[in-house]
């Protein structure tokens, strides 16, 4: 596969990450890609995959309803079936957006309008 092929099987993975913690894509309030740091370490071949995701930063303890946040980074690995070690390690860095303004929004702004949506 190239490489904007596993950028999708990235997003895919982001999107079902927040889909396990009750958050639904909103028509309003969005995550968008600010930032991609990925690192190809295999060839990946057709077949079966597995993305790994996980949320690096802020972290509960890091993470203040109180004090906004604008940014939230999440650590994605794809491997393969079998195999230790990951074929792509990236840290993905996304941003909040209202979609209709089109402005920056919180991590808090855009949690209150996904737990709206649930």
């Amino acid at each position: 596969m190239n490489n904007a092929v596993a950028l999708e099987y990235l997003e895919a993975g982001r999107w079902d990450w927040l889909g396990r913690q009750g958050l639904v894509h909103g028509d309003r309030m969005i995550a968008v890609v600010a930032r991609t740091e990925i690192d190809y370490l295999a060839e990946i071949p057709r077949g079966r995959i597995e993305v790994c995701t996980s949320l690096e930063s802020p972290s509960a303890e890091e993470f203040d309803e109180d004090d906004l946040t604008f940014r939230a980074r999440f650590r994605q690995r794809i491997h393969l079936p079998g195999v230790a070690r990951p074929a792509v390690d990236a840290l993905i860095t996304v941003a909040f957006l209202d979609a209709a303004q089109r402005c920056l929004v919180s991590m808090q702004d855009f949690l209150a309008a996904s737990a709206v949506s649930n």
